[in-house]
């Protein structure tokens, strides 16, 4: 007797750093989190990073590339449209303790039925933590397409404007332009986004504050600390182990 197709599936694996690519399904919505480490998700809107805080949606048919920055224990729900959990597009997801089990126990007992009353039950739940849950555009680094921008990109991080314009050959006020137009931020916007996006990534894998701060540029912790409370929202220790 064949069965029927399930309405929920679930993926568990531990991977090291690197490229990390789990069992494609473009006709499946997907909840993508990991438990321990973080996970970097490359989008058309852009690049998203995942402490382990942190889940992200991404609705059927988003191609999207997974990379791993520091080992972690993924978790992935892929749900069919009659489990769609939440609107189409990508969101980032605080995760509490509670969604955090729940996650964890759907993908153990996977594959799901709604047409089985538990199953159903669980699904629901789910739903309403999801629903009440705010979205995360800080954890979102929009990705620039303009050749000249997405150049300027890759070397943002170690030149001022000036030297970049000219690394790239193009005129200050049309980077800008392009970045604003392309990212709804400025060079240094963008650039600052960058940095501490980058800081989340070493403050989840243990370094200290101060070697941090250094890193993405800033020459004091406490500097570093105020920079990184004001772009997103939370101290740095938020991201600690």
């Amino acid at each position: 007797m064949r069965h029927a197709e399930p309405d929920l599936r679930g993926y568990a694996v531990t991977h090291p750093p690197g490229p990390l690519t789990p069992p494609q399904a473009a006709e499946w919505h997907q909840l993508i989190y990991a438990t321990s480490g973080v996970l970097v998700v490359d989008t058309p809107e852009g690049r998203w990073t995942l402490p382990r805080h942190r889940a992200l949606w991404v609705s059927a048919g988003i191609v999207h590339t997974l990379r791993v920055i520091h080992r972690s224990a993924l978790r992935i729900l892929y749900t069919g449209e009659r489990a769609q959990l939440l609107p189409d597009g990508c969101r980032v997801l605080d995760v509490s303790p509670l969604l955090r089990e729940l996650v964890v126990h759907l993908v153990e007992h996977a594959p799901l039925h709604l047409a089985d009353p538990r199953h159903a039950r669980l699904v629901a739940v789910l739903r309403d933590l999801l629903a009440d849950l705010p979205a995360d555009a800080a954890l979102l680094l929009p990705t620039p397409v303009d050749p000249r921008a997405v150049a300027a990109s890759e070397l943002v991080t170690d030149l001022d404007v000036a030297a970049l314009c000219r690394r790239v050959g193009v005129g200050r006020r049309t980077l800008e332009r392009l970045f604003l137009a392309e990212t709804g931020m400025s060079v240094g916007q963008w650039r600052r986004r960058r940095r501490m996006l980058d800081a989340v990534a070493h403050l989840a894998g243990g370094l200290p504050v101060a070697d941090i701060a250094q890193r993405v540029g800033y020459t004091t912790p406490s500097a570093f600390s105020a920079a990184f409370r004001a772009e997103l929202g939370v101290p740095p220790s938020r991201w600690q182990p």
